[in-house]
């Protein structure tokens, strides 16, 4: 069977470029475009002679029915585009079936077998499509095999048994095996020719129950319908797969087909049956056509591997209408008709998993601006040695010219990649806030991961680096900066630290630092590898207090219509205050929000950002207008971002000044400035706290170089004891500067 672009090679097939169902065409365009070069293999076809053969003619030789029985065995290609027909509706006749991406990447994983979930809305074929895959696999491919589905209720089950009745009744009457001794009731069906049997099972009220009808299931094919409505699945279904895992082998050591496919809507997160479930597929690969070009199965299940939190060799195939091929109008219509509201809108229609009343800290307003901003990759990268991938949001054809004319900060949240947090990266274009590469990394060796994090650097000198200091990240960090100084990069200005960002408390180390790298000592890295990435504070800027409360709201209203990423946006979505604190739900990630609010901390709250070639006025000068964005709006961000920079230069320009009558002057601007400044959600003013404490700092080191509050030197012994006597924090302040507050 074809797969793989190798296996062309292999086999003796050609693409049947004049199939007369133009889904299969339409498809490989779609997939060439796509950036997909292996885009024809849905094409397929072995026989040459069946061009000209229509399958379902009733005048078709014997001769020919035997091609066709044959190059259905070999080849499911040929069966889904030529043979298989969706049962007419109304009096209308059999249709062929539509190829689209979600029912294609369906069937390519399990022929890959790959434990798949696809989630499409209501009324796009997602169980209809395994339908016809338990079609093919009773009535042509398997033998003394049996098929188990799993579904949520009676109704749903006695309609899944009807509707592979109905497929298999409108095949050609050649390949349809099924006698009067077969089963032909609501629970099961049989094809005894082959030794096939079908059977559709129910979930059980009883914990205890519904792990026995798992244990039950011991095939190498198993089907779940609307898993996350099933009572106690999370019982059932480990169970069903440690139950059929035996089953699995066999047929694997025997060329035969197996998987598992789970298809469902979006579910409750709040209910344990639907948060076992979004749990389970938020762990899995997210689905991308750049698996299509894959070298082999070992090389997919490797990238699958790497992809997916979980780290097991699982892919979700989430499709929305768009994707599908539906237009908005359709999705209109399909909603009016439904009369559809609310949660049950956003599961049935939306692909949303919906969690009760838990509060977000973002309105909903600003939540709907986020969600409206979700656009797809325009290319996917399998990145080599290590096949991580990398979604682009630019055409391949353009991301060579638009890494070169922008600057890029590329954010890392690590983890340990171990099936646990993903490690996350982002890139973001911080001229426009637009987002052009995001991907999710596990399972994976960290000295190969940081080699790959280097060629980052090495192949795009647009691009500075910001790591969270944390679990695997100082591995990472570390390794940079054993590879980075022989490709001749300096890490001082391509990857954020500390000592760049407080250089005014560290003159010396920047003064070090800011050298020639050929001029500086050889442990220099070593010394200060501490000072490399963000590290999380308690208290301050950089507290996750802070970066959850104003640098999120920040972003939000300024580049929340750019978030683009879907993993970032249902990690967004999900946020929930809990006990006062912004937090993912339990068993949840929040990897990719991390990254985000980080990417927008770099951008509005770092500082010297010149040191890394960065011009402080361009960053989000160019910022992008949508639909989402009103133009009043955006003018009104952009005079803000202008009255923060220009905060931030006088700031830095006062607690250097050791002039009096300029520090004053200083800080006459700075209450000017302060007064304009728009506040974000949860952002507090401390500017008398910032001006004391620069004061004070000035005065210590004035009696500490022995100088008097004129520039003159002196002993200062009276000033030492008043130091002494009030003692330090707010009562010196309040003692010393209280006159001066506002």
């Amino acid at each position: 069977m074809i797969l793989y672009s190798s296996d062309w090679q292999r086999y003796d097939a050609f693409p049947d470029l004049e199939t007369k169902n133009r889904s299969f065409i339409h498809m490989a365009r779609v997939l060439k475009a796509l950036g997909v070069k292996n885009h024809l293999f849905h094409l397929a076809l072995y026989n040459p002679y069946l061009r000209e053969v229509d399958p379902h003619s009733p005048t078709i030789s014997p001769e020919e029915i035997l091609m066709v029985i044959e190059e259905c065995r070999i080849n499911f290609w040929y069966f889904v585009r030529e043979v298989a027909r969706a049962p007419g509706q109304s009096g209308a006749p059999a249709r062929p079936l539509e190829a689209n991406r979600g029912n294609l990447a369906l069937f390519w994983c399990f022929f890959n077998h790959v434990m798949t979930t696809l989630i499409q809305i209501r009324q796009t074929g997602k169980s209809f499509n395994t339908d016809v895959l338990g079609a093919y696999l009773l009535e042509i491919r398997c033998t003394d095999t049996q098929i188990n589905l799993l579904t949520k209720d009676e109704t749903l089950r006695r309609a899944n048994i009807q509707r592979l009745k109905d497929i298999m009744g409108v095949l050609p009457p050649y390949l349809d095996s099924r006698t009067k001794r077969d089963a032909n009731n609501t629970e099961l069906i049989t094809v005894k020719e082959r030794g096939n049997l079908y059977q559709g099972h129910l979930p059980q009220a009883s914990e205890k129950l519904a792990g026995n009808v798992g244990r039950g299931l011991t095939s190498p094919i198993f089907f779940v319908d609307e898993g996350p409505f099933q009572p106690n699945i999370q019982e059932a279904l480990p169970a069903a797969l440690a139950a059929g895992g035996a089953a699995r082998e066999i047929a694997d050591e025997a060329g035969e087909p197996y998987g598992t496919i789970l298809t469902t809507t979006a579910g409750k997160k709040d209910t344990k049956e639907g948060k076992y479930f979004f749990n389970l597929i938020s762990g899995m690969a997210e689905w991308s056509e750049a698996f299509y070009d894959a070298k082999d199965r070992e090389d997919l299940e490797k990238i699958l591997r790497r992809s997916g939190r979980d780290g097991e060799y699982r892919v979700n195939i989430t499709m929305n209408h768009q994707q599908l091929g539906k237009t908005d109008e359709w999705l209109a219509t399909k909603l009016g008709e439904s009369v559809s509201t609310g949660d049950k809108a956003d599961r049935d229609y939306f692909n949303r998993w919906t969690s009760g009343t838990a509060t977000n800290p973002l309105n909903i307003q600003t939540l709907e601006k986020i969600r409206a901003s979700q656009r797809e990759p325009q290319h996917a990268e399998i990145c080599n040695p290590g096949g991580y991938v990398v979604r682009w949001h630019v055409p391949e054809n353009q991301i060579e010219a638009r890494m070169n004319s922008s600057k890029y900060i590329v954010v890392f949240d690590t983890s340990e990649a171990s099936g646990g947090d993903d490690i996350s990266m982002r890139v973001t274009d911080i001229h426009t806030g637009d987002m052009v590469a995001a991907g999710t990394y596990n399972d994976t060796n960290i000295i190969t991961f940081s080699e790959w994090v280097a060629t980052w650097l090495t192949r795009w000198e647009t691009t500075t680096m910001l790591i969270e200091r944390r679990s695997t990240g100082v591995a990472v960090i570390d390794m940079l900066l054993l590879i980075l100084p022989g490709k001749n990069i300096d890490p001082f200005k391509r990857i954020f630290n500390r000592i760049v960002n407080e250089h005014d408390e560290m003159p010396d180390r920047y003064k070090e630092i800011s050298a020639p790298m050929w001029r500086r000592d050889g442990d220099i890295y070593v010394r200060n590898k501490k000072a490399f990435g963000f590290a999380t504070s308690s208290s301050g800027l950089t507290s996750r207090a802070e970066l959850y409360g104003s640098t999120l709201h920040s972003a939000a209203k300024q580049v929340g219509h750019l978030v683009a990423d879907k993993t970032t946006i249902d990690q967004v979505a999900s946020l929930i205050i809990k006990n006062g604190r912004v937090d993912h739900p339990a068993g949840e990630h929040d990897d990719m929000v991390i990254g985000w609010i980080l990417t927008h901390w770099f951008m509005t709250k770092a500082k010297n950002l010149q040191h890394y070639d960065i011009v402080p006025s361009n960053i989000l000068k160019d910022l992008r207008q949508t639909q989402t964005a009103d133009p009043v709006d955006l003018y009104k961000i952009s005079v803000q971002m202008k009255l923060r920079e220009r905060i931030e230069e006088v700031s830095q320009a006062f607690q250097r000044e050791n002039d009096d009558f300029i520090s004053r002057r200083y800080e006459q601007e700075l209450r000017y400035l302060y007064s304009r400044l728009e506040l974000q959600e949860n952002e507090k003013i401390t500017l008398d706290e910032l001006i004391a404490k620069t004061k004070e700092d000035k005065l210590r080191k004035r009696i500490d170089r022995g100088l008097d509050s004129s520039g003159h030197r002196d002993t200062h012994e009276r000033e030492r004891k008043f130091i002494q006597r009030i003692g330090h924090g707010q009562q010196f302040q309040s003692a010393l500067f209280g006159g001066w507050s506002r």
